[in-house]
């Protein structure tokens, strides 16, 4: 076998791997219940516009007072398409009070909400939508 041959076999498997992975890592059927919506309403604790992938992360308060962190999941998008729908590292301010509706996570103990698709929103405690 010729060194090209090695070179063109190991430069294929390396691509089918990596595209197996990146398959894996962006797919979320069946991440989220697309059956189902929820609304939550919660103060920011952090919004990191970073890629790959940008973090909103709120915090809710129950009727008994107990809190628990929710990461709201803006579909497999990086930076530049939420650029593109009008997001920034400004969008969000830690403390300020959000209304998230979107999809629930479908995992037992999973506190998570994606709002990528069209029939989610994300507002400002006056109702405001954002961006």
């Amino acid at each position: 076998m010729t060194s090209s041959w090695i070179v063109a076999i190991g430069a294929g498997s390396v691509l089918l791997a990596l595209g197996s992975q990146s398959v894996a890592h962006h797919g979320q059927a069946g991440l989220f219940d697309q059956k189902r919506m929820v609304e939550m309403t919660g103060s920011v604790k952090e919004w990191s516009f970073v890629n790959p992938h940008p973090v909103l992360l709120i915090e809710i308060t129950a009727a008994d007072g107990t809190t628990t962190e929710w990461d709201v999941y803006f579909g497999p998008s990086a930076v530049s398409a939420l650029r593109n729908r009008g997001f920034s590292a400004a969008t969000f301010k830690v403390g300020e009070t959000v209304i998230v509706n979107g999809h629930p996570a479908t995992a037992a103990g999973a506190r998570g909400i994606d709002v990528w698709g069209a029939d989610s929103t994300v507002k400002r405690a006056d109702g405001t939508p954002i961006p």
